[in-house]
């Protein structure tokens, strides 16, 4: 290998550093490391956006308001009594009793639509129930609904010296139960789902067989059936 003559190359640097000068390689030099800059910060990457790099919340301690919360989109009713398939079925939380007997089949030639509501609204968990034409007694049409009835009172609020006298507040008690061995009537027709033709069977069987013994034996009274007595088990009484 050829070692190179550095007095040669020494020589022909200076020669070049003469013909041009001085001033314009400083110039130069300056000038190439400018364009270098330039070019570098045109293709260098962009720095990440804020929204990139700071962690998002998890959720942890949002709370939705109650508004913005879903609704069932659907609801399981037992639809019984004069339809062509009764079962259990699934329908739309906004139908009516006439959708619920669409979705049994439709009602039977037997059926007695009079004596229902097919435009009422229904809820989760509720029985619809289509009479018979040849039923002498009323059925439950669609399961009541427990609305306990409240009655407001008021009381007078002891006053304690020295101290400034407190107007009396209103508390509100649930209502005396009601004794199905002597209620009249009038009284069992304020219970939820008995209308007078059911308060009327209530008495007729406590004359022919004797006084109740539990609230259960309602279930030996034409024309109630378990729905009607799971919803009176807690207003009546023996």
């Amino acid at each position: 290998m050829e070692i190179p003559n550095w007095n040669v190359t020494k020589k022909q640097v200076t020669y070049w550093v003469s013909f041009i000068g001085v001033t314009r390689l400083i110039i130069g030099l300056l000038t190439t490391v400018v364009a270098i800059a330039g070019i570098w910060l045109l293709v260098r990457p962009s720095a990440p956006l804020v929204e990139s790099v700071v962690p998002h919340a998890s959720g942890v301690g949002i709370v939705a308001p109650l508004s913005t919360l879903p609704t069932p989109l659907t609801v399981r009713i037992h639809v019984a009594g004069a339809v062509a398939r009764p079962g259990v079925y699934s329908v739309s939380s906004s139908a009516r009793v006439v959708d619920a007997v669409k979705a049994a089949g439709g009602a039977t030639s037997r059926a007695d639509l009079e004596r229902i509501n097919l435009a009422q609204t229904i809820i989760d968990t509720e029985q619809v129930f289509v009479p018979f034409r040849s039923s002498r007694t009323t059925k439950v049409t669609v399961a009541p609904r427990l609305r306990p009835s409240r009655t407001t009172i008021p009381v007078s609020v002891p006053v304690v010296p020295g101290a400034a006298p407190i107007i009396g507040a209103p508390i509100t008690t649930m209502s005396p139960l009601i004794n199905l061995n002597s209620a009249t009537s009038d009284q069992l027709d304020t219970l939820p789902g008995v209308g007078p033709s059911t308060a009327k069977a209530i008495i007729s069987y406590r004359n022919r067989k004797g006084p109740f013994t539990k609230v259960d034996d309602l279930l030996n009274v034409p024309g109630i059936g378990p729905a009607k007595v799971g919803a009176l088990r807690d207003q009546v009484t023996v």
